[in-house]
Order: structure tokens, then C-alpha cells, then sequence
């Protein structure tokens, strides 16, 4: 299956779809750093710069659309601020409804954050997927947390799945009975704590970004977003100004890096706490594509 790739950023989801074993074919990234990331990794892979100025024919025909459009304007970490699809970054969902009505690939993937689901009221969330549903795609939709998936972190993501006349979508996302959503072992153990004074307990070696304002106040919110001690992190902050990275079992008052450079740059922060996590973006690949084959045996 050939994926075409917008609002790509550091190429996450081009990578978890490429380990399914599908072809990213076309991608698009305004911002520099995101840009010299990605032609590092798909050298031979053409990149828009603006998703605002390409139209359908300079998009090459592909079986799938991906695309995580902005999600400053929806998240829950900008309280008071939102300003939903009405925002220019946010609303630049519509230019990405533009290119899927004009070439209707057979699927489309969205990823954002779940605060999609209630900005304005809900009424955002309802946009997305009346507009899917007009261009003629069966939707669905689920969270899904990276915890789950054999990563030490919690960073729960909006999944949108569409497919073209059907309701494969839905098969993608919602599997029957019982099986386990992660078939595979983590890489990592999850018997970390915090060490404190007791030299019995396993010494981490795992890094977290701890916000320099969190660890201490129970009413932090949802920017509350740093160290914790049970061997899992908050979803990175992709802010990264007052940041320092450390070992997960660091005690609350760690201010410098702890097995880092000190000259980890703020693009690499925002870079990182923007991405998606790899093993939830490579089951969903899986499974589109066992599903594809369901519906689509003339492809194959």
C-alpha cells in the first residue's frame, strides 16, 4: 500500500506505516527541522513545504492519506485558548479535506490529540467526521494510549481510520473478543522506581523530560506533564523551555540533563513532544492492511 504523508513532522507515522509494510511515496512538512529529518530518512521521497499551496495533481495516486493536522488549537493544554478548527493551524484540516475529496484514496488516517473530541463542545469533532462521511468514507474512531503498546509512557491519541465505501474502518480499530492490542513483548521493564535511599531497588535506564514546574504542586493540570516513579512518563512537552531531561528514578529536584547533552536543542524538544508513538502507528498499519486485503482483493 502507498502512503502519502502531510503534516509529517519528524516522519512517525511515515516509519510505523513502513514497518507494517506499506511505501511512503509523498510527503509534506512546513517546518525546516521536520523537513531535514525527513530527507535524511526518505532521501528519494518528494516533500511539500505548504500543504495550503498543492493541489490533488501534485499529489501522486496513493491507497492511503495520513495526516495528524495541528493540534495547537484543540489541545487541552492551551485552556482558555482554543479556538478549535476556527484557529489556522487546527483549521488546516480543511485544506487536507480539499486533497482527499479530489483523489480519493481508499483509506485516511488522522492522529491528534484527544482534546478533538470536545473542542468546541464537540462540534470540531463533528466537522471531521461529517466531512469524511460526505466524501464517502465509513469512520471510526478510538484513543489508544502508548502505554499499552510496550513504551514507558502515557500519551493517549485521537485515531481517526476512514475507508472508502465501507466499514473496514472499524475492523481496523475495534478487533473482536479479547486479544491484547500489543502481540509483542516490550523491549523495556517496567519494574522501575524511584530510588530514593533504598540501594535495593534497580537503577533506571530509561530518560524522561520533566517540566521544570511539575513534581511539586498536586494542582498542576494538565500541563503536568513530567517525572513520575512508577516506571512511566507523561507525554513530553513539546514547549522544551524550561525542560531538563533525567533518569526516571531522579529525585524531584533534578535540574540538569542526567546523561545527556546539555545542547539538546529546543527544535528536537518540540520535534519529540509532537511525535507519535511507533508500535501504536505500526498496529494500525497491520491491521489496515489486513483489511485492505478484505475489501480490496482486486488490489492484490
Amino acid at each position: 500500500m502507498k502512503v502519502a504523508s502531510f503534516f509529517s513532522g519528524i516522519g512517525g507515522i511515515d516509519l510505523g506505516l513502513e514497518q507494517a509494510g506499506m511505501e511512503v511515496i509523498f510527503q509534506c512538512e512546513i517546518l525546516s527541522f521536520g523537513q531535514q529529518v525527513l530527507k535524511k530518512h526518505w532521501p528519494s521521497v518528494p516533500i511539500a513545504s505548504d500543504i495550503t499551496k498543492i493541489t490533488g495533481k501534485d499529489v501522486p495516486d496513493a491507497d492511503v492519506f495520513v495526516g495528524g493536522f495541528p493540534c495547537q488549537d484543540l489541545s487541552l493544554a492551551n485552556q482558555g485558548k482554543r479556538k478549535g478548527l476556527e484557529g489556522a493551524r487546527s483549521g488546516l484540516f480543511y485544506k487536507y479535506a480539499e486533497l482527499i475529496k479530489e483523489k480519493k484514496p481508499r483509506w485516511v488516517f488522522i492522529e491528534n490529540v484527544p482534546g478533538l473530541l470536545n473542542s468546541a463542545k464537540g462540534g470540531d469533532f463533528s466537522i471531521v467526521i461529517s466531512t469524511l462521511d460526505e466524501l464517502g468514507y465509513g469512520v471510526s474512531w478510538r484513543v489508544l494510549d502508548a502505554r499499552y503498546f510496550g513504551t514507558p509512557q502515557r500519551r493517549r491519541r485521537t485515531y481517526i481510520v476512514a475507508s472508502l465505501g465501507t466499514i473496514g474502518a472499524a475492523e481496523v480499530l475495534f478487533e473482536c473478543g479479547t486479544n491484547p492490542i500489543a502481540n509483542y513483548e516490550s523491549n523495556r521493564t517496567r519494574n522501575f522506581t524511584s530510588s530514593g535511599d533504598d540501594e535495593s531497588l534497580p537503577e533506571s535506564n530509561l530518560f524522561s523530560i520533566q517540566h521544570a514546574g511539575i513534581g511539586r504542586k498536586p494542582n498542576a493540570g494538565p500541563q503536568g506533564k513530567g517525572y513520575r516513579n512508577d516506571g512511566e512518563t507523561y507525554t513530553l512537552d513539546s514547549r522544551g523551555g524550561a525542560d531538563a531531561v533525567c533518569k526516571t528514578d531522579a529525585s524531584f529536584g533534578v535540574r540538569e540533563p542526567t546523561g545527556f547533552s546539555k545542547g539538546v536543542d529546543g527544535s528536537r524538544y518540540r520535534a519529540i513532544g509532537n511525535a507519535v508513538c511507533i508500535p501504536v502507528i505500526k498496529w494500525i498499519g497491520l491491521r489496515m492492511i489486513e483489511i485492505d486485503k478484505k475489501y480490496y482483493p482486486e488490489q492484490y
